[in-house]
């Protein structure tokens, strides 16, 4: 297959709806316009409503075609899209016959490749194309709407263009020692460097942010038997998922639903109650919630309010929860012997509702997305979102950069400590899929005036 055919594809899932969208990238557009629209000249960017007919001259549909020009396009290339009916047959014999006519069905995301290609977006915009169409929740469509606009692109290339001004410094130390050059004093560009190598980790860091929207954040519910874990899982849900009864240890096994809270999309998990002793089916729960504990992000610890707090209870689940995770909740405060259990993780946040009348359900659902906004920040200039191939290849320029820092620190050699930011600069560059050794060059004559 060659990047230079003219593909086709369907925009629209395939099914019956008001209209279908067929979109066409490639050199035939033109002639397609001239041929099966009877356009042979449209107005580029503008709506015109024609005939589509096959390459036997039978009329299939009365269609609306757009016809974009060259660099005027999502591919940059010519282009064409045209909205049928919504009947799949329709779509069927438009795209059979736009095949016979010479363009060939795209490979899966195709369109968005020649984006990239063409030099319509970086490969970080590409990336967020997908992620907008997946994204389940507000904060995941946040994120890739900031990527699909270049922000993160942007701040790549801000890192590289430092990196390159550092560089053509220590290039001039040792390529013009003659001319009127700084002395070598290595400690404004080890600081420089140190300064850069800060950044790249802090944008690393933020790879788990952009897994905790892709699948959700975990949310464990726990606590005792009986103290109304169900009941919150239920309310949290809006519906009887769970089964709720006097009866302690009625959830013996775990039941979860992705719901949303705010701009998150989260698993909701409700599980065993844990207690010492119990059957050897509430045991089995019990080992099943401490097993879900280890890949929970947050947890929900509901408390009965008439009861002692369970001590023993908060010891199973020490190394997992603290302030910053866990939310404690306690319940039943519509009951006379309701009393205050602030002793217990007294350092948590404590929130006192009641599970059977709702008194204080609105702030604990506020809590929770504020804990979640803890754990996934709205993205910004200071907090941006990456995933796991940028996370890899920052891990690798980082990795190059630090060994450059070491030869700086240990004045073991400028040139090596050269060729590794140049190294580190390559592996940013493979973020945003644009690498260029001529930039160093370009950078040395624009910062200094050689001929002076």
């Amino acid at each position: 297959m060659s990047a230079n055919d003219s593909i086709v594809a369907a925009a629209t899932p395939i099914g019956e709806s008001a209209i279908a969208v067929i979109r066409v990238s490639g050199t035939l557009c033109q002639e397609l316009c001239k041929d099966a629209l009877r356009v042979p000249y449209p107005t580029p960017r503008r709506s015109i409503l024609a005939g589509y007919r096959d390459i036997e001259e039978c009329l299939i549909d009365d269609v609306i075609f757009v016809f974009y020009e060259e660099q005027n396009s999502y591919t940059g290339e010519p282009s064409l899209e045209i909205s049928s009916h919504g009947n799949p047959l329709i779509t069927k014999k438009i795209i059979e016959d736009l095949v016979a006519r010479g363009c060939r069905l795209a490979e899966p995301g195709e369109y968005t490749k020649r984006a990239f290609l063409s030099g319509r977006m970086d490969l970080t915009q590409a990336e967020s194309v997908a992620t907008l169409i997946k994204a389940s929740s507000e904060r995941a469509l946040e994120v890739a709407r900031i990527q699909l606009r270049g922000d993160l692109g942007k701040k790549i290339s801000d890192l590289q263009s430092r990196l390159l001004d550092l560089q053509a410094n220590l290039e001039a130390y040792i390529d013009f020692p003659e001319e009127d050059l700084p002395s070598e004093d290595i400690k404004g560009p080890s600081d420089a460097l140190a300064n850069l190598i800060a950044e790249v980790d802090h944008l690393s860091q933020s790879a788990g942010c952009a897994q905790l929207l892709e699948a959700g954040i975990r949310c464990l519910i726990v606590g005792s038997p009986n103290a109304g874990k169900s009941s919150l899982y239920n309310l949290l849900c809006g519906e009887q998922r769970a089964i709720v009864s006097e009866e302690s240890g009625t959830t013996r096994d775990y039941l979860f639903s992705r719901i949303e809270i705010g701009p998150f999309m989260v698993e909701m998990i409700d599980t065993a109650g844990l207690c010492e002793g119990g059957s050897t089916v509430e045991r089995l729960g019990i080992e099943r919630t401490l097993q879900l504990s280890e890949e929970a992000d947050c947890f929900l610890f509901v408390l009965d309010s008439t009861l002692p707090f369970p001590d023993s209870v908060g010891k199973v689940l020490a190394e997992k929860i603290n302030a910053e995770n866990c939310l404690i909740f306690e319940n039943k405060i519509d009951l006379d012997d309701s009393q205050d259990l602030n002793n217990f993780l007294p350092n948590f946040q404590h929130l006192r509702l009641s599970l059977q009348t709702c008194e204080g359900l609105g702030d604990c659902r506020t809590a929770i997305e504020l804990m979640m906004q803890k754990l996934v920040p709205p993205p910004s200039d200071e907090c941006m979102i990456v995933n796991a191939r940028h996370a890899a290849n920052l891990a690798i320029s980082s990795d190059f950069l630090r060994e450059a820092h070491r030869l700086l620190l240990e004045g073991l050699s400028i040139e090596l400590s050269i060729l590794e930011i140049t190294s580190g600069i390559g592996a940013l560059g493979e973020i945003v899929g644009k690498t260029n050794n001529e930039d160093m060059l370009d950078r040395l004559f624009h910062s200094f005036c050689i001929g002076k």
